[in-house]
């Protein structure tokens, strides 16, 4: 029994090509049988053409998603920097009523005595 390497359907011990599929059998391939698009020239020039015109739109649909990536990413930076901007701002430091340490606004325990602030 002879199997297709593709979709695994069960093959005739004569076939050159799948009936499910379409892919050339290992017979196929080793009697040399052209595959049918191969060997006519106006196929061979579309199929150019259209590998030509699908790399296009696929560098084009890369170039506009690197370009997104970097406006969405120069966005971010500039949020972060703003956010750690406005926490410095902000950031009056809280001292311990236990040791007197310096602790930042939002600690809930001294970092000097462990006590809860």
């Amino acid at each position: 029994m002879a199997y297709c390497s593709n979709c695994g359907k069960e093959l005739d011990a004569e076939s050159n090509f799948c009936p499910k599929c379409g892919v050339r059998t290992e017979k196929g391939v080793k009697e040399g049988v052209a595959l049918p698009w191969a060997s006519d020239p106006y196929w061979r020039g579309e199929v150019d053409v259209a590998l030509k015109k699908a790399s296009k739109a696929i560098d084009e649909g890369v170039k506009i998603v690197q370009d997104t990536f970097r406006e969405v990413a120069g966005e971010v930076e500039k949020g972060v920097k703003s956010a750690k901007t406005s926490i410095k701002e902000s950031a009056e430091p809280v001292f311990c009523r236990n040791c007197g340490g310096e602790n930042t606004r939002y600690a809930r325990f001294c970092t000097k005595c462990g006590k809860e602030l």
